[in-house]
């Protein structure tokens, strides 16, 4: 399928979703932009406006934004499943042009810094996350898989660039989820580490065997989006040429 023809196959997707549950936001309220961004892809049907975990005020998730200093946004994902729910489409062209498009949205309303731009994500999200993040490693600073599992085979790049260097992967699942569940989790990490040469923490928590999000989300989730915007900025300093350094 031509790109030209994806890309307006989203477009429509998202039109058709447009009354569909709002984007949400959690913008910084003690800093001005551009921010980074944190772009939550949620599970199977799972979206909600309300934010990114299930119970959580919205007063604990715009403290996560103002720590990290990011803005932290969701949407519903790029196919509409015709009863007020969505999936990702698990083509990574098209769920790539979907995320960009979204942000580019938001990004005339609220300043963004879309070089800095951090995929968290549960189950099928998860796996989403992990595909574009090593695919597009120039749109994508790294990514936080949380119990990937999805409808298809995962999609990794297979290919290493010199950019994947630069990024930043945190893999977790609990250790007594579904086999298929844990086996991924494992399989991303070792895959992000060996083939693409990028930094990778795993962890399988210990007694976890409901598939849900890490126990600790809520009070390290602010650690992990830091490190790897940390790794990207300590990167760009890198490759900066000093004003009196011979060229």
């Amino acid at each position: 399928m031509k790109i030209a023809t994806i890309l307006a196959a989203v477009c429509i997707t998202f039109f058709c979703q447009a009354e569909k549950e709002p984007a949400f936001f959690f913008v910084p309220e003690d800093t001005s932009g551009p921010f980074p961004v944190a772009v939550w892809l949620h599970g199977y049907r799972g979206y909600s406006s309300d934010g990114y975990f299930p119970g959580e005020s919205r007063a604990s998730m715009q403290a996560h934004a103002d720590e990290i200093g990011a803005v932290i946004v969701g949407f519903p994902a790029t196919t509409d499943l015709g009863d007020d729910t969505q999936q990702w489409s698990e083509e990574p062209v098209a769920d790539h042009a979907y995320i960009q498009y979204r942000l580019s949205i938001i990004s005339k309303s609220i300043p963004l810094d879309l070089e800095r731009v951090v995929l968290f994500g549960f189950s099928q999200g998860a796996m989403v996350a992990g595909d574009l993040a090593s695919l597009y490693p120039d749109s994508y600073s790294g990514a936080i898989l949380m119990s990937p599992g999805g409808i298809g085979m995962p999609m990794a790049s297979e290919k290493r660039l010199t950019s994947h260097s630069s990024q930043r992967y945190f893999c977790f699942c609990g250790a007594e989820e579904h086999p298929g569940n844990v086996e991924l989790t494992k399989a991303y990490a070792q895959h992000f580490r060996s083939v693409l040469g990028a930094e990778v923490t795993l962890k399988l928590y210990p007694g976890i065997d409901q598939h849900t999000r890490p126990p600790d989300f809520m009070e390290k989730f602010p650690d992990w989006a830091s490190e790897i915007l940390k790794k990207e900025n300590q990167n760009q300093s890198s490759h900066t040429t000093p004003a009196s350094a011979p060229r």
